[in-house]
């Protein structure tokens, strides 16, 4: 069983939709536990009125510690609050920071990766990998930023996750962005997923 969480020291970076994309994702092949760490609760109150497989469970957890008390899964999907990145990072296997295309949000991520790396040199198979996201499908910000992250010296994920409205869309209806029929979102969502799976595994 791997774990992997979206983690940001700041809020609104997009580690829920997030979330909902790689698990929704992974679903389509394996079987997947996400976790709402988050104190927002958006997962929760997703999830009440979704449509969910067999093969996608969801659970509120109120501390990172409840992630010791999960059943068995092939993947677990952990959406975390801002500011428990600290609480939550010995749980994962892999630790996801979301970041968008531009200069301020390049730089608030900064105090996360510090975090990050203060935590994987006690613990060196933690792995971590940053990703674009909300980059806009029409610009070439997508690779210009990458260049930015990989000056914090940690892997930048090759996939990104477009600003799409068929994200927040499908989340209202209940569904994942893999499901929403929309071909620009499931294509996102599966390469990002096949992305991290093989990170994870390869780790």
């Amino acid at each position: 069983m791997k774990t992997i969480g979206f983690v940001t020291q700041k809020g609104g970076a997009g580690k829920s939709t997030s979330a909902l994309a790689l698990a929704g994702a992974l679903a389509q092949k394996y079987h997947v536990l996400l976790v709402d760490l988050d104190r927002q609760r958006s997962i929760e109150r997703w999830s009440e009125g979704a449509n969910l497989p067999e093969t996608l469970e969801v659970f509120t957890a109120t501390q990172a510690n409840d992630l010791r008390h999960l059943p068995t899964a092939d993947f677990v999907v952990v959406d975390t609050a801002g500011g428990l990145s600290a609480e939550v990072l010995p749980f994962l296997d892999l630790v996801l920071l979301p970041c968008a295309p531009s200069v301020f949000d390049i730089w608030a991520v900064a105090e996360t990766v510090e975090l990050v790396k203060a935590h994987q040199a006690h613990r060196p198979g933690l792995q971590a990998a940053l990703f674009v996201n909300r980059l806009s499908p029409r610009t070439k910000l997508g690779k210009e930023a990458a260049d930015a992250l990989s000056d914090y010296g940690i892997p930048v994920l090759s996939s990104a996750l477009h600003d799409r409205i068929a994200f927040p869309t499908s989340i209202a209806q209940g569904k994942t962005p893999v499901t929403s029929g929309n071909s620009g979102a499931r294509l996102d969502s599966l390469i990002f997923a096949e992305e991290i799976k093989r990170l994870v595994e390869n780790g």
